[in-house]
């Protein structure tokens, strides 16, 4: 509800709210000095599997790109936690936009855990975004992953050895009016957040001899046609074919005897291979064939022991939520940490556990009978 304080008791309607040591006025209309004005944007982000809004746990660095009603780029406002300063870990947090004349605007927002200028500092694989001077098209707003050219139409995607800086993109184009200054009238609104960005987590057994596991001994690459995000956070698959190898890889032990597939000791100690992969946007399509592929392959033999539709595999746990019971392609939307387990004998995938450690949800996918 809004009211309307008249001229002649302005000066005591000021008093009481001084007194109360909370400020109101964005509910008149009349002009008091210390009201707010221009416009305050906050950001959610519960478009995960928690369904919880992480954005101030999760999120270190928001831009917001302000285009007109015509979709045309006014401005570009970021703001960040940087050392021990966190204004975005605040909950009360608002980004304050002073300057914008009076009309409707829209909104894209980009956001990542540090300032985009320090990003692009880093060795790894960056999230490069379109150059957009004053006057640019919304439309006209995107990021392509980094990547190297090794073939016609395919390409790398070089980490050297590090994690993908997280990705969040919002989007309100829903036009917001800013009211004149002299008005004393904030305007108030939230952009949503979806993380683009996806860390997979793959591990490797052997049942027929566990202690002769060994990482090194296989190569591993996620391949898709996600490298290009687009103004609305859709992908472009048209830009070329990209290879994701793992950030990281290393072996664990088995901290129980090693046994063989049959139940019967062997010699040694059980081994698991371990490997990291990071990613953008996972797109699950009508033709399985356009979904992304994870392949491993034993060096030693050049056989393929895994190769399976990632996209696929991932979302079968989808059905795990009685409650809300996702499309595929939400649920991709929505998780950003999974777990597969892969069980193999020899050169031939057996099953694999499919897992989202947060939630405790998993389910096994038999390949052949043991």
């Amino acid at each position: 509800m809004k009211y309307s304080v008249k001229k002649p008791f302005k000066w005591l309607c000021c008093a009481l709210f001084a007194a109360a040591a909370f400020t109101s006025c964005d509910m008149m209309e009349e002009d008091l000095s210390d009201c707010p004005t221009g416009l305050y944007l906050t950001f959610k982000y519960d478009y995960n599997l928690q369904r919880a809004d992480m954005f101030n746990d999760h999120v270190g660095s928001v831009t917001v790109y302000v285009f007109d009603e015509q979709g045309k780029l006014v401005k570009t406002q970021e703001e960040s936690n940087v050392g021990g300063v966190a204004p975005l870990a605040n909950p009360g947090y608002a980004m304050h936009i002073t300057d914008l004349e009076p009309g409707k605007y829209q909104f894209l927002a980009l956001a990542g855990q540090k300032p985009y200028g320090d990003m692009l500092e880093t060795s790894r694989a960056k999230f490069i975004r379109t150059d957009m001077p004053k006057g640019c098209d919304m439309t006209q707003l995107g990021i392509q992953l980094e990547r190297t050219q090794t073939a016609a139409d395919t390409y790398d995607i070089v980490n050297n050895s590090q994690p993908l800086d997280t990705l969040w993109h919002g989007m309100l184009t829903t036009p917001v009016e800013v009211y004149p200054y002299e008005s004393n009238k904030a305007s108030y609104a939230t952009i949503p957040l979806m993380r683009d960005t996806k860390k997979i987590n793959v591990s490797l057994r052997e049942l027929d001899d566990p202690t002769k596991m060994d990482i090194a001994n296989y190569d591993m690459t996620i391949t898709d046609r996600n490298s290009t995000l687009l103004w609305d956070n859709t992908v472009d698959e048209t830009t070329g074919t990209v290879v994701y190898r793992p950030h990281a890889t290393w072996n664990t032990y088995d901290r129980t005897p090693a046994l063989d597939h049959n139940g019967n000791p062997v010699d040694g100690v059980g081994k698991i291979g371990h490997a990291d992969f990071m990613t953008s946007r996972l797109i699950y399509h009508d033709d399985p064939a356009d979904d992304g592929v994870l392949t491993i392959t034993n060096k030693t033999t050049g056989m393929n022991v895994v190769n399976v539709n990632l996209p696929d595999l991932l979302s079968r746990l989808a059905n795990y939520d009685d409650l809300h019971r996702y499309e595929p392609q939400e649920f991709l939307d929505r998780g950003y940490d999974y777990q597969l387990e892969f069980f193999i004998k020899g050169d031939k995938l057996a099953y694999v556990n499919i897992s989202i450690s947060v939630l405790g949800w998993s389910k096994r996918i038999q390949f052949e009978e043991l």
